[in-house]
């Protein structure tokens, strides 16, 4: 059970890496036709974040899947809602950044639940992390 939680959350944060990678090159794309209108925009702003947001938030999934599925003896209900935590966090953190970029700027009043979803995911991955280590013995 803990390895398909885990799972889930390395197949996320793949995709999602991918995502922020073609956001990468899409951004280095418009980046060269030096247009003072883009350099100064908002979107670009929203873009920006977005892609070094979604990076770290895509990274953190990955990592967090591991960990779960090495980890010995993970309580699997925290394990489970901190996968939803951190999965969740990233679509509406990052993945809101995201859509204010493409101009529906109202989705960023939900950054903040984003923000403190995977905060809140990392908070318990403390206690995961903590029970799943194996003693000395």
């Amino acid at each position: 059970m803990k390895s398909l939680i885990g799972r889930k959350n390395i197949l996320f944060g793949l995709a999602y890496f991918l995502t922020t990678l073609g956001l990468g090159m899409f951004m280095a794309w418009k980046g060269q036709a030096v247009d003072p209108e883009w350099e100064e925009s908002m979107a670009k702003q929203l873009l920006g974040v977005a892609h070094s947001h979604g990076n770290l938030e895509a990274l953190l999934n990955i990592v967090f899947g591991y960990l779960i599925c090495r980890l010995a003896e993970p309580s699997l209900m925290l394990a489970k809602v901190a996968s939803v935590l951190l999965i969740v966090g990233a679509v509406l953190h990052s993945g809101t950044f995201y859509l204010g970029g493409a101009g529906l700027s109202f989705v960023l009043n939900i950054t903040p639940v984003g923000g403190f979803s995977v905060a809140a995911g990392v908070a318990l991955m403390i206690p995961i992390v903590a029970k799943g280590i194996p003693g000395d013995g």
